[in-house]
């Protein structure tokens, strides 16, 4: 890994590639190609709007069950790669999640750099990333300028810096001009991000924060369930709840007494 940029070693994104290819054709034999909608098939998804950025994203075990959190404080450009991380995570770290019970976007790991080049290559699939930029872009790496990146970006459904980083990687960018590319999609550059966006026709969306809350019913009656059967104490139901902005009152709860403090 190029820790500077983050850019993998190609021998292992090439390794990577094949698996990501093999849970999209997983998953499209099935009719589901969005990531929201395939998390939603694997697991318990929660997305919320946090008032931190420190967290992107996590995945937990949380009595036999897997639970992947989005933070939606993020650009849904953001949000969407950090399903896709997560995705990494619950496909191939099933027995680490289940001994650790929590694993948090960290790159310092080595299986948290795989699961990043997972989202890229799961997200932005090379062959199709080559065909769309030849059709719609077409211009020589040192030629490609912030608009084409935006085009790509939106038709990829990722953010800004995540598709400049792939054009770059699959040399259809020159990399010597990733720096001065990346520019625009700084916090302070936003302005002029969002601007650029609309004038090449699109919409935002994808490049501000969704603040989507979006709780499965399922994942509340399982909390709900697990509380009934006596497999965890009301005070775990209550931080479950409170977590998700909400308390076992508003489901008719009372504190019993043998828990009171």
């Amino acid at each position: 890994m190029d820790k500077q940029n983050n850019f993998p070693d190609e021998l292992i994104r090439l390794e990577i590639k094949e698996l990501a290819e093999d849970v999209r054709y997983k998953y499209s034999k099935k009719g589901l190609s969005d990531i929201f909608d395939i998390l939603s098939e694997e697991v318990f998804l929660l997305r919320m709007h946090l008032k931190t950025t420190e967290v992107s994203g996590f995945t937990t075990y949380f009595q036999e069950k897997f639970v992947v959190f989005l933070n939606s404080s993020f650009t849904l450009g953001h949000e969407r790669y950090s399903g896709a991380h997560e995705l990494y995570h619950i496909t191939y770290n099933q027995e680490i999640l289940k001994k650790e019970k929590l694993l948090l976007n960290d790159l310092n790991t080595a299986e948290d750099e795989r699961a990043d080049i997972f989202a890229a290559e799961f997200l932005m699939p090379e062959d199709y990333v080559k065909e769309v930029f030849y059709k719609i872009i077409n211009l020589n790496p040192d030629k490609v300028m912030e608009k084409h990146v935006i085009k790509m970006n939106n038709f990829f459904k990722v953010s800004y810096k995540a598709m400049l980083k792939r054009l770059v990687n699959l040399s259809l960018c020159q990399r010597n001009n990733y720096e001065s590319l990346l520019e625009i999609c700084s916090l302070e550059n936003a302005d002029k991000l969002q601007e650029l966006t609309k004038k090449e026709g699109y919409d935002i969306k994808l490049i501000i924060p969704s603040k989507e809350k979006f709780i499965p019913k399922e994942y509340i009656e399982y909390i709900k369930t697990n509380y009934e059967n006596k497999k965890i104490s009301f005070n775990n139901m209550k931080s479950c709840f409170n977590f998700l902005g909400m308390d076992p009152m508003d489901f008719g709860y009372e504190y019993p007494a043998e828990e009171e403090i």
